[in-house]
């Protein structure tokens, strides 16, 4: 039976407090929730009371203490959830929330965001992270920052991080060529830091694969690649180097554990509260490291304010029990360095790339696929020819008329379990499952 995907709407339990959700499920031992106790943040549900997510869009103000994100609004005026497509090949839900403080204002008075979660079998999201930069007042002066990602552990009350990390190294971060840093508990910061003061070799990396270390569960992650198109960033203000500013949390002093989120209606705060002696007792989420578009280090640091509409995209995820991560690098070069596609064409057909039945019109970052426009027959054919593997390659077929696809590849049909398609009007979308890393001939007809 192939693998599938399914999205709903439920009511959820998480720590003893029940409210509306949207969980995205796909037979792995982890999902994804979206919930109104958490104000709707894209999180990964683990099991046994151990959620992971990989943040939102936040600023800070030089003016104040306050920060201006999401889960602030713990009255929910402006975060909402909907499910914009649920099928057997994938899932897309929007997240779109303000980015206000305690008092519910809003920073430069409309700054906003809108998160799309594309999600397959493999259990894989392509996060999808849209901001607009508010212009309606200057609310909170010229920012600190604009961060975009976070490696957050969140436990619900009766799970302890201490006790469901594996120690003594929790976090471990990859650059996609066999390199790997394991960050040890403690954190080894005393404050708030730059990651490449204790690891400057982060600077030459191509992809940072980072995951957090649990015992007996799936390990989650985020995988960035280093590319401007995909992932926009200001290079690092301290080492000079060119990769995004990585702030490495604090470890000596607080542990970095804190009870301001999720699962509490809690609004007498400035900027975070550290869960101290209610560790294991109340909801609490564990920061290891966070990612930034810019950030501010020194009073010589020019923060630009991104563009509206300036995009961010991001793998989010887990993997199975005691992987060491090597299979994240070959996810996120797959990723980033999609396959040449040649389409075979009709006989009489001019060999022309702009013009003809069958179009390539890219690969979509956002959606992690190849995308294709025809007319006439449902009929495909394609060779797809990899740079590198390609790991469960997906392709969008735009004008597909038939209810069903059938699949050959390099000569042999594949069984209906051997793959997982759905059809959206006349969007067909394939799921093809495997590693490829040869030339290959595929042809979807009906």
């Amino acid at each position: 039976m192939a693998e599938t995907v399914r999205a709903y709407e439920t009511q959820l339990e998480f720590s003893g407090k029940s409210g509306h959700a949207v969980v995205v499920e796909f037979g792995k031992p982890w999902r994804f929730v979206f919930w109104d106790k958490a104000q709707y943040v894209g999180c990964v549900d683990l099991g046994e009371g151990v959620w992971f997510t990989s943040e939102w869009c936040e600023t800070n103000s030089p003016n104040d203490l306050h920060c201006y994100e999401p889960i602030m609004d713990k009255q929910l005026r402006w975060s909402r959830v909907q499910i914009l497509e649920s099928g057997p090949a994938r899932a897309r839900v929007k997240w779109s929330y303000a980015l206000c403080d305690m008092r519910y204002r809003i920073f430069h008075g409309n700054t906003r965001a809108e998160e799309i979660y594309t999600i397959y079998p493999d259990g894989v999201a392509v996060r999808e992270v849209v901001l607009w930069p508010g212009t309606e007042s200057n609310h909170g002066g010229n920012a600190n920052l604009w961060q975009m990602a976070e490696w957050i552990l969140v436990n619900a009350a009766g799970s302890n991080p201490l006790d469901v990390l594996r120690m003594p190294e929790p976090f471990t971060l990859r650059n996609g060529c066999g390199e790997q840093i394991n960050v040890p508990w403690p954190l080894p910061a005393s404050d708030f830091e730059p990651f490449c003061d204790y690891y400057p070799q982060v600077k030459d990396w191509p992809v940072y694969a980072g995951k957090v270390n649990l015992k007996n569960q799936p390990n989650p992650f985020i995988v960035i690649v280093k590319n401007q198109a995909i992932f926009p960033f200001i290079p690092c203000p301290v080492c000079k180097g060119n990769h995004p500013y990585f702030n490495l949390f604090p470890g000596k002093n607080l542990y970095n554990v804190y009870k301001h989120w999720p699962v509490t209606d809690m609004e007498d705060f400035i900027q975070w509260v550290p869960a101290g002696d209610e560790i294991g007792k109340v909801a609490t989420h564990t920061s290891f490291v966070d990612v930034n578009y810019a950030l501010r280090r020194s009073p010589d640091d020019y923060i630009p304010t991104p563009d509206q509409g300036t995009t961010w995209h991001l793998l989010v995820g887990a993997t199975g029990v005691d992987t060491d991560g090597t299979e994240l690098e070959e996810l996120a070069h797959s990723y980033s360095q999609p396959a040449r596609i040649e389409i075979q064409r009709d006989p009489g057909e001019p060999d022309d790339l702009h013009r003809g039945r069958v179009l390539l019109e890219g690969y979509e970052y956002p959606l992690r696929a190849y995308t294709f426009r025809k007319t006439g027959e449902d009929r495909v054919e394609i060779t797809m020819i990899p740079t590198a593997p390609q790991i469960n390659p997906v392709f969008l077929i735009n004008g597909w008329t038939s209810a069903r696809v059938r699949i050959v590849v390099d000569g042999q049909e594949l069984s209906e379990d051997a793959f997982t398609a759905q059809i959206s009007g006349h969007d067909l979308t394939v799921w093809l499952p495997g590693r490829f890393t040869k030339e290959t001939q595929i042809r979807f007809f009906v």
